[in-house]
């Protein structure tokens, strides 16, 4: 038997219990007027518009493993320049497998590999809309408790791309805060850098995003609303979004 340690809010690192799930929709407004260029300064770059609705699903498969899936519809515009880019259909669509690895009183580490197939919108940075091969990730996942209302969860992965796109090295960091019963409040940040060196068709990027919601717990569901920006980067565009997601254990 697993040592009883609870993940506040569903924290990343931690398994799903067996036979129980959670399902996540997210409703995505993402707008840009300006791009970082490759020495990191940003400038002013046309337009990005993206609209996308999201599920997210985890699934409890035995004390140790749990499902994880993502899929997303969107509806994107890009122009730089002289260029324009738009597509409607699904993204990159994300399914795998989380493992537990060891577990304490108060912290958790999981090991989690993940196949993401292409879709016609987002599946790369810094590449046109639709373009990109599969992928597989690898990403350890790092949870601890800090008391009985308050969790951080840090997530550091590679993904491996075919063809010539470059490889991927990601980290995702949580805080999160219950300062009420049935409230919660998350402070995140998401990172990619590219690891091939530049050729023709793929320059080196980077991008770095800031992540604050305020989430309720009403009946069976509970609604996050949030908001996002991009600080910094480089070949990348500055991203500010507002999102608002469901929440349904089951």
């Amino acid at each position: 038997m697993l040592a009883a340690v609870t993940a506040p809010v569903d924290a990343g690192a931690w398994p799903q219990p067996r036979g129980e799930g959670l399902l996540i929709s997210t409703t995505l407004l993402d707008r840009a007027e300006a791009a970082f260029d490759a020495a990191g300064d940003r400038r002013e770059d046309g337009y990005f518009y993206k609209d996308e609705l999201a599920l997210y699903l985890e699934y409890g498969l035995s004390e140790r493993l749990t499902l994880v899936s993502r899929l997303a519809w969107q509806t994107v515009e890009r122009r730089s320049g002289p260029d324009f880019d738009s597509a409607q259909g699904f993204a990159a669509t994300e399914l795998g497998l989380r493992g537990l690895l060891m577990t304490g009183e108060h912290q958790v580490l999981s090991l989690q590999a993940m196949a993401i197939l292409p879709g016609a919108g987002e599946n790369i940075s810094d590449q046109p809309l639709g373009d990109g091969g599969n992928a597989w990730e690898g990403r350890l996942l790092w949870g601890t408790s800090l008391g009985r209302d308050v969790f951080a969860d840090a997530q550091l992965a590679y993904r491996r791309r075919e063809d010539e796109f470059s490889d991927e090295a990601r980290l995702d960091l949580t805080l999160g805060w219950q300062p009420r019963p049935r409230w919660h409040l998350f402070a995140q940040s998401f990172s990619v850098w590219s690891l091939d060196d530049p050729r023709p068709g793929v320059r080196e990027f980077e991008q770095h995003k800031l992540q604050v919601s305020i989430g309720r717990e009403i009946g069976q569901l509970e609604y996050h609303l949030g908001a996002a920006l991009t600080p910094a980067g480089r070949n990348s565009i500055e991203e500010r979004s507002v999102f608002l997601s469901v929440w349904r254990r089951f």
